[in-house]
């Protein structure tokens, strides 16, 4: 306030002498103001406190997201922020953890992928500060859980009737601490857990959700029970699936078993109610007993309470707490077993914590003590706090701080309390569930002064105000004194420069300042300031140096205590000092072992050690000099004072009350006078205490007169004089004998309770408490107990604890005291055991006991089988005993029999209780003997036997034996029968059953059933058996017959041996494995072939790395494994097959394909430029698996590519191992194709697509020529060709001109050309006339300029000669182009340029012209054109010319294809180069495809002369041609060829190797199926009963899998039964569908015999046809039906003859051949047919609601032919296989449709359209007209057969079978044209008369759709009219010239189609009149060059209302040509 008030006056301006009086008037306010008040300003300051404290534990989804809040309040606010546990600051995490302003902790939701272990599992804690302390909450466990998914469903559970069920529901493990049981499901009903009632039926378990059943029932099997989870974290629920209850019916006797662990923990929360499960089950039902286990390890029985409840196999506890935990044993019993199951219940009980005292107030110095208490389970460890840091280090009971140690873990003693000790104390407990934390604040008292500021040593020159501080904190607040040299500054400064302030700040510190203004040097010294209080006080000191003279001040006498050090300071000022003396006594004092001096620059203080008063009081001088040499000295008095020195004390030991005692405390030295003072406990003696003190001159006594407790304590006597004060303490310590505080009585406990007597007592020392328990109930011989605390316990208290005991309380004062009370427990009637189970064999005498315990009386009854027991009868009798712990009884039975069995009872009772002993007796005897003794199953070594369960005779059944012998060969019944009596052979084997499962029968008789082992396969056995218990074995029983069944081989095939074989094939041989290892017959052989994984090349690729292979017959030793990859190794493996599986694989044995070549090309194949006649061409190897050998090298194929007729564009290899290659040599600026391929030992493989790579750009060559003519006397015309080679694009030309003979740099002038390189003249101007001139040039590309011409000399003239500028040249042009030759003439006069061709002049023409500049247009190039033309010129000087030779170069021919060989999937075919056209060619086209498909098209190198197509389908015709190009373009494609790949469609197998039947299913073996040489792609399978005329479809696509091939098993049949089968196969080749029969056996096994006829197709049709004629008068309406149905069909058939829809002209343009004679005799038994079609159908997805258009049922047409068949076109030179050529020819047919049966199942074969232009070679199936009611599942619908009519004939078959080719027959089929006649009457086919007979047919017995007119209706069924075959004049049949052989020889055959065609005999058509039924001739293509006819929509809706009408079943008989062989 001074300084301020300072400024101020010297702000105003005021002069020196007013700021002097100023500062006099401050000193005299401060010295007159009063001391600072003694309030304290911290009073206002709290610590903070929790107000929201957060949880133990926060476990949260990642989804959700969650928050955590703390709150706080203190004075002031605290900040509240989070730590984590390590005690470092939580910080924000972006995304992942927050911390707001008000402390809430925030963790958003998040992505599984950002979970962060240090963020979302670790421990937090909230921190709350302020300037009074800082609170830590308690440990905060955060755990994220990240969304999982999971699945929960209920455990199947099996329970036997009338016990108890416990169903779980499982949740995952993972998911458990959050996901909890909300409710079961049973049924619709909802089960809740908080509405369970535990007497109920139905209880939700409380501790894991269990669902608990009691007393199961049949109904419980018959609903289902679901559990329903609950995601706490975010809400959702889960219902598991429901499952049904698995209920089983109590069979036999069963001792009590579970499932439940035998112990089991259970954990639950203090407070909550639990469920204690005991789920065992037996038959009889157990009866239940629950039991505590006491300290002792005792049993006790448990009796029912409010709070605990029993309830059999339940037991509840509610509100469960610590006295709960322990073990509990459930028992369950019946006469069979007993059974335990111990459950171990913990009781989780959160910790609390307390700190007491809460608050302490301690002054400085004092202690303080904090005990933390804690309660709950399981403390894992106790920490302290002090404002949030930890005090415990390494040790447990050590910290870092020296006044704080531990007195035990859960006390805490701060001792030498200071002002860093004030703040809050904190005690966290922490378990594995949770922490807990309390808190107590320590504050301080009254404390000592600390100094929190102080000034420091200050050098200053004389003249300003200087300002000297010190603060201090202290309570009360301390008063501050300054000092100068140790003397008050008042007393030293009697004016008024010097000024002290002093106040107190809001912090309670108070503030002093000195302040001197005007500073003079004598105001130097050592200035000190101190800080008092009642506590204490603290100084401080520092020298304040003053320029000037030195100088030393007077002080007073100084004052030193003897025996300690003393310092002296010099009062001088003055500065800078050189140098401090010390005198004494005139004596210069230096540094000794007495004294020492210090430096100037420390003050230059004397230290005198060890005060003595005679050595070291006197007169001292202290001299000071400064540097400038002056010097000043003053002269200081020492006194030197002895303190006072107790002599020690102490109390008598052993003082005890009533006594007494005095203690003196003497002075032996120190100077007087002295003054005593005495506290006890640090605080004035009571006067109550009734001490007397007496004082002398230097001693004190105390005197106790009456000595009792109260007097105990600390004695402190205080002696002090002038020198010090000192003190002494001696503790006195009263003993006091022991007192009751609390003595324990006589009490009474009921048996199994907890009961707690205290016994405590007073005295000192503290007395020890010792129980004693008398060993006994009334003995008082007393051994020591081991208690807890002061109390006797007795926890689930039993008889053994009844008795005396004894409370002892000793401290060796006196005798101590003892009181003995009696505890009596009260025991109800009980029984060690609930039940017992006694056995006796029968006709032996029985004693029950039944031993009851408990308290007098006890009263005893028994029951049997709960009714009385008539002790009348002798064998009953009852004798009671009375025991010391309660009462035997005894029942006896003198001779035991089977009804004695049972439960006996034995009850119990006294006032206390009642309780129940079950005693099951069983009386046993031998079983009976096993009865109905059957085979259920037979396996093939074992057999599953039943058997009606015989009585056991009151003892288990241990086990059965069964006996066997097998009869291998048994002839007889006699034989059995013999075998059956003979038991002792060698053969007889013995088996006993180890267990056996319990039905119940249809006539509900129990039967146990069990599987006999160890039988061998295919063998018959004998066989009984027999029961055996512990009593005796039962009879056997009779024996039964049986046989087992075959087994898979259990050897491999030996020897196995691989040799390589063909391109891509294994050859594998093999020996016949053992006989006696077939277990019953081989079928064949098995072969697998697997790539060998440690192949260079070797890939995985799935499905295809493994070849398999079957063969037939157990004979066969040999197999060939084909389509292998190439020079691979391979693992063989082979195993047998027999009819019931395949035995083991043989060891592998490898073998390895021969290398082949290459099959896929280099991979990633690069260029790069080098040069320009260089390039770099860089690749991969092929792929591993594509490598078909070791790769020797690679091929690089390159080709320049230009457009110059006269360049050679040859293609070039190179050679080279490596996988990079450099080309040199090459053309400059040229574009390269080039490819590369591998090669192997054996060939090159595929090459690589071309890939174009331009060499770099060079200087272009010289120009090719060079001309100079004259223009005038100054101008010359310089003209060139361009270069030859170019080398890249041509930017300009140079010409260089120079006159002749002179030397010297030449003329340039650059000539810039377009992008044709024009113009190539100059006209050099300019010149001297008659001049000579030298010319020449040079050509540039973007490299630079190239070499330059020749030069040629011209002289300029004025009459210039006729020269032509132009240059002759050779010519090549393409056909059809136009073309100029250029003819530039020049001279002077200008020439005229003349035309000449062939030495005729040029004149007008259509081909030429001459155009105004004189060259030659021609218009179009042709081939005529070609030849020399010459341009002349003339003028007076003279003549020129030049001459062009033109040639004319057109595309090459077609070349001419050579087909080598054909395979099944591939065709390779060669040609000779064709004439190129006068240009080089450039390459190949080759195109193939299948008739009617695309065309599918390679490009193949100009250098290739053969050619293999791969890829190809088995089995089918390809048309292949091809075609060359060059420059001028494509050529003319070759003639077309048609090859047919090998194999052809599947061959059914006999009925007998297909099909094997039992009573119920059927199993195809469809290995059997041979394929024709092409793979089968899938089967559709079809099956009906015999009679039936529908098909039901098994699969209409099933594929040819190795699965599906050896037993493709279908069931549901009717036993004893025949039913038809239709198999149909597909493969590239075609379809081939058999119908089979066979039967079904009874249950027997046995097959039933054939029918007498099996019924045909015809026959059922007849039989549907007769059972739907008009009957019972009902011709009205049928006769409505007719009209209707015959209107439309007329209808339809005029506009078929309109649109000559059926017929067609015949083809055209195909070729004749003659088949070679060795193909006579097999086509001399084919036969022609004509195939007849109804009107077309239009079909729609059959799932879109398909719609038909088909003529209507029982329609009768009259059809005109026209021409059935149009030509295949003219491109086809060679028609495909099973086309046929006929004249045309108009005829005229009726025929009738019939019936059909409605139902979607039309069974009708629809065929697909074929194109025009395919000819008849390519029919996708073919079909017999007898089977054509059968389903081809290929086709998208099926239509009934009702609406197409067939005129044909079909011989018998061995077997009847349909192949549908696709594009031609097999062998045993041909295809043949003719055409069939009708007989008149209803218009049926086949009635009498004649018909249409075409010459050279003949009836086969197969027919063949391929050669059907009616391809132009794609989905409809056809029917063939079979007819007699008819012979040329010369007797020959007529031969089937479309059909060559499948195999690709047929090629070789001479002459083509069309010349046998015309060799052989003309077809002839007549007509035979008859009914008008006309035949009709079989044609080409299926009316190419007719028109569709299409109906309206109103005929279409007639005929839907038609066939809607006509709901008629009817069936096509089969008709038969008169005079055809049907066979």
């Amino acid at each position: 306030m001074c300084v301020s008030l300072l400024t101020i006056f010297k702000a105003k301006g005021l002069t020196h002498n007013k700021s002097s009086q100023l500062l006099a008037f401050l000193a005299l306010l401060l010295v007159v103001l009063p001391p600072p008040p003694a309030a304290k300003a911290t009073s206002g300051l709290r610590v903070p406190t929790f107000m929201q404290e957060p949880p133990p534990r926060l476990l949260f989804s990642n989804d959700t997201g969650t928050q955590i809040s703390c709150m706080a309040h203190g004075n002031p606010p605290p900040v509240v922020s989070w730590v984590l546990k390590d005690g470092t600051m939580a910080t924000q995490v972006p995304g992942l953890r927050k911390i707001t302003s008000n402390g809430t902790l925030h963790f958003p939701p998040f992505l599984a992928q950002y979970y962060r272990t240090d963020v979302h599992e670790a421990t937090y804690r909230c921190r709350a500060a302020n300037e009074a302390g800082t609170v830590l909450s308690r440990n905060v466990q955060v755990q994220a859980v990240v969304r999982r998914q999971f699945h929960v469903h209920v455990e199947n559970t099996e329970v036997y009737l009338g016990n108890s069920a416990l169903i779980k529901c499982a949740i995952p493990d993972y998911v458990r601490p959050y996901v909890k049981v909300s409710s079961w499901h049973r049924g619709e009903e909802i089960l809740l857990p908080d509405l369970s009632d535990v007497a109920g039926r139905y209880v939700v378990l409380s501790s894991h959700g269990d669902l608990y059943i009691r007393s199961v029932r049949t109904e419980d099997s018959l609903v289902k029970f679901s559990c329903l989870v609950t995601n706490t974290l975010n809400g959702e629920k889960q219902r598991s699936d429901a499952i049904m209850l698995q209920v089983k019916e109590l069979s036999k006797n069963l001792a009590p078993r579970t499932t439940q662990k035998p112990v089991m923990e259970i954990h639950v929360e203090r407070g909550n109610d639990v469920h204690l499960p005991c789920n065992i089950q037996g038959n009889p039902f157990p009866i239940f007993t629950w039991y505590r286990v006491s300290d002792s390890s005792a049993l006790y029985p448990i009796p029912s309470s409010q709070r605990v409840i029993l309830s059999r196999t339940l037991l509840l506890i509610k509100n469960a707490d610590e006295r709960d935990a322990g073990k509990w044993v459930c028992q369950a019993a019946n006469q069979f077993g007993e059974q335990r199951i111990e459950i171990r219940l913990l009781v989780n009980s959160y910790v609390s914590v307390h700190i007491l005292p809460q608050v302490q107030i301690v002054n400085s110095g004092g202690m303080a003590i904090f005990n933390c208490s804690t309660t709950g389970s399981a403390i894992d460890g106790i920490e302290w706090l002090h404002n949030g840091m930890p005090l415990q280090g390494n040790n447990a009971l050590s910290n870092g701080r020296e006044n704080i140690r531990f007195l035990t873990k859960t006390s805490l003693m701060v001792h030498n309390v200071g002002r860093r000790d004030r703040g809050v104390y904190q005690c966290l407990v922490e378990n594995s569930r949770a922490s807990a934390q309390a808190m107590a604040e320590l504050k301080l008292g009254d404390t000592v002064p600390e100094l929190i500021y102080t000034f420091i040593e200050q050098n200053v020159r004389p003249g300003p105000l200087i300002s000297l501080k010190c603060s201090a904190s202290g309570s009360p607040p301390p008063q501050f004194a300054w000092l100068l040299d140790s003397q008050p500054i008042m007393d030293v400064s009697l004016h008024h420069r010097f000024a002290i302030g002093q106040f107190v700040d809001m912090s309670g510190d108070v503030i002093s300042h000195l302040n001197i203004s005007h500073v003079r040097p004598d105001d130097g010294g050592l200035y000190k300031c101190i800080a008092t209080n009642s506590m204490g006080s603290v100084e401080h000191s520092a020298r304040l140096n003053v320029y000037g003279p030195p100088y030393v001040r007077a002080i007073g006498p100084i004052k030193a205590v003897a025996g300690e050090d003393i310092i002296v300071h010099c009062p001088f000022s003055g500065y800078p000092i050189e140098q401090i003396r010390w005198e004494k006594g005139r004596q210069e004092l230096t540094s000794n072992s007495h004294y020492s001096l210090s430096p100037v620059q420390q003050g230059g203080y004397l230290v005198i050690k060890n005060v003595e008063p005679t050595r070291d009081q006197g007169m001292y001088t202290c001299i000071v000099r400064s540097r400038a040499g002056e010097e000043a000295r003053r002269d200081m008095q020492l006194n030197v004072n002895s303190p006072p020195v107790i002599e020690p004390f102490k109390f008598p030991k052993n003082l005890q009350e009533g006594g007494r005692a005095q203690i003196t405390c003497a002075v032996s030295s120190g100077d007087m006078p002295i003054y005593f003072s005495w506290k006890k406990d640090d605080m004035s003696i009571p006067t109550s205490l009734q001490i007397t003190e007496k004082k002398e001159e230097f001693y004190s006594l105390l005197v106790f007169k009456d000595i009792s407790a109260k007097h105990s304590g600390k004695y402190t006597c205080y002696a002090s004089n002038a020198a010090a004060k000192v003190n002494y303490t001696a503790e006195l310590q009263v003993r006091v004998a022991p007192r009751w505080a609390l003595e324990p009585m006589d009490t009474a406990i009921m048996l199994g309770n907890t009961i707690s007597i205290n016994c405590e007592a007073e005295g000192y020392p503290i007395p020890t408490i010792t129980w004693f328990k008398g060993q006994g109930k009334m003995s008082q011989d007393f051994k020591p107990l081991s208690m807890r605390n002061n109390s006797l316990v007795l926890n689930l208290a039993t008889d053994i604890d009844e008795g005396y005991y004894m409370c002892q309380a000793a401290n060796e004062i006196g005798a101590g005291l003892k009181k003995v009370i009696r505890i009596n427990v009260n025991e109800p009637a009980r029984f060690e055991q609930a039940a017992r189970n006694v056995s006796s064999r029968r006709n032996d005498p029985v004693s029950l006991e039944c031993q009851a315990k408990g308290d007098d009386p006890i009263a005893i009854s028994w029951t049997h089988n709960n009714g009385r027991i008539d002790l009348n009868n002798f064998r009953f009798s009852i004798a009671e005993m009375k025991t010391d712990k309660g009462v035997d009884s005894q029942l006896t039975i003198a001779r035991s029999d089977r009804h004695d069995s049972g439960i006996y009872r034995c009850v119990a009772e006294n006032p206390y209780g009642r309780a129940e002993l079950v005693i099951f007796l069983a009386v046993q005897e031998r079983p009976d003997t096993p009865s109905v003794l059957e085979v259920f199953e037979v396996g093939s070594r074992t057999v599953k036997l039943s058997w009606r369960r015989p009585f056991d005779g009151n003892s288990p059944v241990l086990s059965y034996l069964v006996q066997y012998q097998p009869l291998k060969y048994l002839q007889s019944h006699a034989a059995l029968g013999l075998s059956g009596g003979d038991w002792s052979g060698p053969n007889i084997i013995n088996v006993t059953l180890p267990s056996t499962s319990i039905s119940r029968s249809y006539d509900s008789d129990l039967r146990e059933s069990a599987i006999v082992a160890g039988l061998t396969p295919a063998t018959t056995f004998l066989i009984r058996m027999q029961a055996i218990n512990e009593i005796e074995r039962s009879p056997f029983t009779d024996p039964i017959v049986l046989k087992t069944q075959e087994e898979a081989p259990t050897e491999a095939p030996s020897n196995v041996q691989v040799q390589t074989g063909g391109e891509s094939e294994l050859i594998v041989t093999w020996q016949i494995p053992s006989r006696e290892s077939w277990n019953g017959e081989l079928i064949g052989y098995t072969v697998n072939c697997s790539e060998e994984k440690q192949n260079i090349n070797y890939i995985s690729v799935v499905n295809n790395s493994l070849k398999s292979v079957i063969v037939s017959g157990w004979a066969t030793t040999k197999a060939t494994i084909r389509g292998l990859r190439k020079y691979t190794r391979y693992a063989v493996t082979v195993r047998a097959l027999n009819s019931f599986g395949s035995g083991p694989w043989s060891a592998a044995i490898f073998g390895t394909t021969a290398e082949g070549v290459p099959e896929a090309p280099p991979q990633h194949v690069n260029c790069t430029a080098l040069s320009s006649q260089s390039l770099k061409i860089s690749w991969l190897e092929p792929p591993l698996q594509f490598h078909g050998g070791i790769i020797q090298g690679y091929k690089i194929l390159y080709r320049p590519i230009v457009n110059q007729i006269d360049f050679l564009a040859k293609l070039e290899v190179k050679r080279t191992s490596n996988l990079e290659t450099y080309l040199h040599t090459l053309h400059k600026a040229t574009n390269y194709s080039l490819r590369v391929l591998a090669y192997t030992a054996t060939g090159d493989g595929v090459a690589s697509q071309p890939l174009y790579c331009q060499t770099e750009d060079d200087v272009p060559d010289a120009p090719a020529a060079i001309k100079a003519a004259a223009l005038t006397a100054d101008s010359i015309l310089i003209s060139w060709l361009p270069p030859k080679n170019r080398n890249g694009i041509i930017s300009h030309y140079t010409v260089y001109s120079r006159e002749a003979g002179r030397k010297g740099q030449a003329k340039s002038h650059m000539v810039r050309v377009d992008e044709n390189g024009y113009p190539v003249t100059y006209e050099a101007r300019g010149l001297a006339e008659n001049q000579m001139y030298e010319f020449w040039v040079s050509a540039s590309t973007s490299v630079g300029e190239g070499e330059p011409t020749s030069v040629v000399a011209q002289a300029t003239n004025t009459r210039a000669p006729a020269r032509i500028a132009s240059f002759g040249q050779l010519v090549r042009k393409a056909v059809g182009t136009s073309l100029i030759l250029e003819c530039l003439a020049v001279g002077n006069p200008t020439p005229r340029a003349r035309w000449l061709t062939r030495d005729r002049p040029v004149t007008f023409s259509p081909f030429y012209e001459v155009t105004n500049e004189g060259n030659l247009k021609i218009h179009r190039v042709e081939g005529s054109l070609s030849g020399n033309y010459t341009c002349t010129a003339n003028n007076l000087f003279g003549s020129d010319e030049i001459q062009y030779q033109v040639i004319a170069m057109k595309p090459p021919a077609a070349p001419q294809i050579i087909v080598q060989y054909a395979s099944a999937d591939s065709i390779r075919v060669s040609w000779d180069p064709p004439d190129d056209g006068g240009a080089p060619l450039q390459g190949y086209s080759i195109s193939y495809r299948i008739t009617g498909e695309t065309w599918a098209q390679t490009e193949l190198m100009p250098e290739n002369n053969a050619y293999t197509i791969t890829g190809l389908k088995c089995g089918n015709q390809y048309i292949i041609k091809m075609s060359a190009h060059n420059i001028v373009g494509d050529g003319v494609s070759s003639e077309e060829i048609n090859v047919w790949t090998k194999g052809k469609a599947s061959q059914a197998p006999n009925g007998n190797e297909l099909i094997a039947t039992n009573a119920s299913c059927v199993n195809l073996k469809l290995s059997t199926w041979n394929n024709g040489g092409c793979p089968i792609h899938h089967f559709s399978i079809e099956h009906r009963p015999l009679g039936d005329i529908r098909w039901t479809v098994v699969t209409s696509d099933i594929s040819n899998a190795e699965e599906n091939r050896e037993n493709l098993i279908f069931c549901d049949f009717l036993p004893a039964k025949w039913y038809q089968l239709r198999v149909s196969a597909t493969n590239d080749a075609g379809k081939t569908t058999e119908h089979y029969h066979f039967a079904t056996t009874n249950l027997d096994g046995v097959t039933i015999p054939p029918p007498q006829v099996f019924p045909s197709e015809n026959d059922l049709m007849n039989n549907l046809i007769n059972a739907t004629n008009p009957t019972n008068g009902d011709w009205f309406s049928t006769l409505i039906v007719i009209v209707i149905i015959t209107v439309a069909i007329i209808t339809i058939a005029l506009t078929i003859k309109h649109r000559r829809t059926l017929c067609g002209p015949m083809a055209e343009g195909y070729e004749s051949r003659t088949l070679p004679g060795d193909y006579k005799e097999d086509h001399d038994n084919r036969r022609n047919q004509q195939v007849y079609s109804a009107s077309p159908v239009k079909t729609v997805d059959k799932g879109n609601e398909s719609e038909m258009y088909e003529i209507s049922p029982y329609a009768t047409f009259s059809v005109n032919g026209g021409r059935t068949g149009a030509g295949a076109g003219p491109s086809t030179k060679t028609p495909s296989r099973g086309g046929v050529s006929a004249s045309p020819m108009d005829y005229t047919m009726q025929f009738k449709t019939f019936g059909h049966p409605e139902g979607d199942n039309l069974n009708a074969t629809a065929y697909p359209l074929l194109p025009a232009s395919s000819g008849f070679g390519h029919v996708k199936s073919k079909s017999s007209w007898h089977k054509q009611r059968y389903y081809n599942t290929d086709d998208e619908s099926t239509l009934s057969k009702s609406m197409t009519m067939v005129a044909g004939s079909q011989s018998g078959h061995s077997k009847k079978s349909t192949r549908n080719d696709g594009s031609r027959g097999s062998k045993s089929t041909s295809s043949s044209s003719g055409g069939g006649g009708g007989g008149s009457g209803s218009g049926v086919v086949g009635g009498a008369g004649g018909g249409v007979v075409v010459a050279g047919a003949h009836c086969e017995s197969e027919s063949d759709t391929s050669i059907s007119p009616s391809t132009e209706f794609s989905n409809m069924p056809t029917y063939r009219v079979p007819c007699k075959s008819t012979r040329s004049s010369d007797g020959r049949a007529a031969a089937d010239m479309f059909r060559p052989d499948s195999s690709t020889e047929s090629n070789n055959e001479q002459g083509s189609p069309v010349e046998r065609r015309i060799s052989g005999p003309r077809q002839l058509v007549g007509v035979v009149p008859g009914g008008g039924g006309v035949g009709g001739v079989g044609g080409g293509s299926g009316g190419s060059g007719d028109k569709r006819a299409h109906r309206s929509r109103k005929q279409q809706q007639q005929l839907q209302l038609q066939q809607q009408e006509g709901k008629v079943h009817q069936t096509l008989e089969r008709r038969i040509c008169p005079g055809s062989n049907n066979r």
